[in-house]
């Protein structure tokens, strides 16, 4: 058993979550941090760790996300057990055992339980404004999650500039675009454009790489959020950029969407609205990994503009 095995193992039976560890698994699939599976006599438990100095934050926005998921929608993420904010990082949580979430019937409770998702509001305190409790990640990037009434600015100023300023001096044509989208911003998010936007609670992260099925029922599950209140459509932008989620998802979505009172589908302008908030994940990438990431936003903007 490594070092960090044996750290976990003491931690899960100093919470009292276990009297013995019978195996650990590692887990694939994270670029960031290091994932395993604990197998004990008390169930199995999902344990992620990182030694960055950063990641006890990460992990506490983690854990507020997935219990705002599960509080909106039951059962929709893993249920978060403990997170530690001290020495060494970890957030635990429930372990669930995934599937592909390639079935028709899959995606369309996906899309149906999205709504659901969306239609969270900020608590009493922050009513109407966007932003989160804490500050968040969507992958390595700082989101600026402080409370906004406007949604244009909140978009503006938190989201898109501060990834601009990341990358500035590194690709002329990324910094043009990105000056000419914020100077016309008010086109396409403004109230006259949206009218008036209530905050929604996001995943925030939503590729493909971060929902599944569970293989005991086959109903979607979200998890690794990167969340905040903001406007619903922002939710697709991800979903768009990596592919994976079916025309019945997106359908399924609207229908359910157009059913519920308290979120409004705007269908003029649509188009164009998912073209910028998917242009922002493309250039979230371009400051994390550089590359080819850049030539994504380029495109999109350039087809917008």
């Amino acid at each position: 058993m490594s070092e960090i095995e044996q750290f976990i193992t003491s931690e899960l039976e100093r919470l009292g979550l276990c009297t013995s560890v019978k195996n650990t698994q590692t887990l694939g699939g994270g670029c960031i941090s290091q994932a395993a599976l604990y197998a004990t006599d008390n169930g199995d438990y999902f344990v992620k760790t990182n030694s960055d100095p950063q990641a006890k934050d990460w992990f506490a926005a983690e854990s507020l996300a997935l219990a705002r998921i599960n509080q909106a929608v039951p059962g929709f993420a893993p249920k978060p057990i403990h997170n530690h904010t001290r020495d060494r990082a970890y957030i635990v949580t429930e372990y669930v055992c995934m599937a592909k979430p390639n079935t028709s019937k899959t995606q369309k409770e996906l899309g149906r339980l999205l709504v659901k998702l969306h239609t969270a509001r900020p608590p009493p305190s922050d009513k109407d404004k966007f932003g989160f409790d804490v500050t968040s990640w969507c992958g390595t990037t700082t989101l600026d999650n402080s409370w906004t009434s406007d949604w244009l600015q909140f978009y503006k100023s938190q989201r898109l500039e501060p990834l601009l300023d990341q990358v500035k001096d590194q690709n002329k044509d990324v910094d043009r675009l990105g000056a000419s989208l914020c100077a016309r911003l008010e086109h396409w998010l403004g109230k006259d454009a949206l009218g008036e936007v209530h905050p929604s609670l996001l995943h925030g992260d939503l590729w493909n790489g971060n929902m599944a099925a569970r293989a005991s029922d086959k109903s979607p599950l979200i998890y690794d959020p990167a969340s905040f209140y903001g406007h619903y459509e922002t939710e697709f932008g991800i979903m768009k950029m990596f592919g994976g989620f079916t025309q019945d998802c997106f359908d399924a979505y609207d229908d359910a969407l157009i059913n519920n009172t308290e979120l409004e589908l705007v269908d003029e302008g649509r188009q164009d609205r998912a073209i910028i908030y998917e242009a922002y994940h493309h250039l979230n990438h371009y400051a994390m990994f550089g590359g080819s990431y850049s030539s994504g936003f380029i495109d999109l903007i350039e087809r917008l503009l």
